[in-house]
């Protein structure tokens, strides 16, 4: 056998044993890491601040803004005071059933009528959404979004100042309302994103609102280009 031979041999033996790793690795999947993100209005004792909510506060009866919301609207919403973690009144659902733990919030302890921009800030630690799907169960007065009731803002749940689509608006006082799951993912950030929920009030009489969320999220999985023998073995021949 020629040095040549020989050299040409050991390389190719080489390469296989590298292979069979690479080949080995490549057909191990990723594990899919999934992540949920919960909220939920209410955070505090009953008369006190929300601890994870502010709010952009109008006037009863009318439309919180005349024109459609702008990035202003919303960063002046998650800028602002937080809202008031509020008893229920006697009319309204005490408690939802898809969440317990969530509170009524309002504008003030005595839930005076106000058509008002929610915003609550969460975290995702997912960088590489593969999936991302929310529940929304609430209970309102007098409305999520302007709505039935007239005014430029007809969407009631925003994730960083865009809409939820399909719409999440209206409701009622008296019986929770959940809709999902919803197809969020490209609404989504690694880092700081922002939950924000437009409560419209009508009737200038009181106002409200009970909410909880859950945002499902799934990893995205990269592939990998498999290796085969006959690819190696090509390359020394």
């Amino acid at each position: 056998m020629s040095n040549n031979e020989y050299r040409h041999r050991l390389l190719l033996r080489a390469a296989l044993v590298l292979g069979v790793g690479a080949l080995a690795l490549a057909n191990v999947a990723p594990a899919s890491a999934a992540e949920l993100v919960t909220l939920r209005s209410g955070n505090g004792p009953i008369g006190m601040p929300d601890t994870q909510i502010n709010m952009l506060v109008g006037t009863g009866g009318t439309p919180l803004s005349a024109a459609p919301f702008t990035a202003a609207d919303f960063g002046a919403a998650c800028g602002g005071h937080p809202a008031i973690v509020i008893n229920p009144h006697p009319a309204w659902l005490q408690s939802l059933p898809c969440d317990p733990l969530a509170k009524w919030i309002g504008t003030d302890p005595a839930g005076t009528p106000a058509s008002a921009l929610y915003c609550q800030p969460f975290t995702v630690q997912t960088c590489c959404i593969g999936a991302a799907y929310l529940n929304f169960c609430w209970s309102g007065d007098d409305a999520l979004g302007d709505g039935i009731y007239g005014g430029p803002n007809l969407d009631g749940v925003y994730i960083n100042g865009v809409p939820v689509s399909p719409s999440i608006n209206t409701g009622s006082y008296a019986m929770p309302t959940q809709v999902g799951p919803i197809n969020v993912a490209s609404l989504l950030q690694c880092g700081t994103n922002y939950l924000q929920i437009y409560n419209r009030d009508a009737a200038y009489v009181i106002s409200g609102i009970i909410y909880t969320a859950t945002i499902d999220i799934t990893d995205c999985i990269v592939s990998e280009e498999s290796t085969t023998f006959g690819g190696i073995k090509s390359l020394y021949r």
